[in-house]
């Protein structure tokens, strides 16, 4: 039997494997969401604990790409120095903003990061969850990425998403500075977590990218170099990546390939038909239910009938991975989510 990790695999090959691989999170949230655990009260714990209830709802709705890293972003701002607070319906959130001048970037630590113990204990998790998947002895083990956050969104957490648009038009010597220390902080956090053997790649949310946010060209200017320094330099570890950006980015997505990202994970905005025809085969698509009208709001039955459009939409010839079209909440029934595995399952034989 063809493995959940090598159906990723092929899908990131931009091959047509057996059937269509699936994730459920792309903040990799839900899982402590729906067996109601408290993440606050959770890092006082055994990583193993937290590991084993990620990996069992994974694998109970049947999905076959899984991101461990729940809070990864926030972490790294508490690390430099920032306030958090945790929620009980949500990953945690950063309370203070920690840039209010160029002269602040100096002040932030990035060797001083990695000795959080918050940060120590995410890698532990996906230690622990690669020991899991290992435990599966080549019976369907699944594919693991470790999550994280791109320059500019990082940028944005540190300086507030509001001054960093202004600031991409009034102070631009301040946004290159403060994206020179994000895309480091970037790559120094992906490189602490593929220390741990057994990760299959890396996933990227960069949700201040989108379409709704920043300009085409802003996009271009201030997100791009980024991201490509990113893949460009882990690309020694020969991972995948993945990258998902909010909102309508239909006018960007042609600028994706050159940065070296092997998948983009479009929201719900996107016409899954147009993106796989600008992409043209060059990259991966993967996406995107609607997480709240469809995943959230309609009933298993409509979820499946749903589902099933976006596989014949993008599904066809390759490439392609079914995720829902931004992360998902607490209030998305699990029968939703078996619908919507149950579709990537069957679809192929539907053909």
């Amino acid at each position: 039997m063809t493995t959940s990790r090598e159906i990723v695999n092929e899908v990131f090959a931009l091959k047509k494997p057996e059937r269509v691989p699936l994730g459920i999170c792309l903040g990799g949230s839900y899982p402590f969401f729906v067996e109601g655990v408290d993440l606050q009260n959770l890092l006082s714990e055994s990583p193993s604990r937290a590991a084993e209830i990620f990996y069992r709802v994974n694998e109970r709705v049947n999905a076959d790409f899984v991101t461990v890293g729940t809070g990864a972003t926030a972490f790294l701002i508490d690390a430099l120095g920032g306030e958090i607070g945790f929620s009980k319906n949500g990953a945690p959130e950063i309370v203070s903003l920690l840039i209010h001048s160029i002269d602040d970037i100096d002040k932030l630590n990035l060797q001083a990061v990695f000795q959080s113990e918050k940060l120590k204990w995410l890698r532990a998790v996906a230690a622990e969850t690669v020991k899991l998947n290992e435990d599966k002895h080549n019976n369907n083990q699944r594919s693991l990425f470790v999550s994280g956050r791109a320059p500019f969104t990082l940028a944005g957490q540190l300086l507030g998403l509001e001054i960093l648009s202004k600031s991409l038009y009034k102070n631009k010597p301040l946004v290159e500075k403060l994206l020179t220390f994000t895309t480091e902080l970037s790559i120094a956090y992906y490189k602490f977590m593929l220390e741990v053997k057994g990760i299959d790649g890396i996933f990227i949310a960069d949700p201040s990218a989108s379409g709704d946010v920043v300009s085409t060209k802003h996009f271009e200017t201030f997100v791009i170099p980024g991201l490509t320094a990113v893949i460009e330099r882990l690309s020694s570890y020969h991972k995948n990546s993945l990258i998902h950006i909010c909102g309508n980015i239909t006018d960007r997505l042609h600028l994706l390939p050159q940065t070296g990202i092997k998948m983009v994970s479009v929201d719900s905005k996107v016409d899954l038909r147009n993106a796989k025809r600008i992409l043209n085969g060059k990259i991966g698509l993967a996406g995107n239910v609607n997480p709240v009208f469809v995943l959230e709001e309609k009933n298993a039955d409509e979820v499946y009938i749903e589902t099933k459009k976006c596989l014949d939409d993008a599904a066809g010839d390759g490439g392609f991975m079914l995720l829902p079209g931004c992360d998902i909440s607490a209030k998305v029934p699990e029968k939703n989510i078996r619908a919507f595995a149950l579709a990537a399952h069957q679809w192929r034989n539907s053909l």
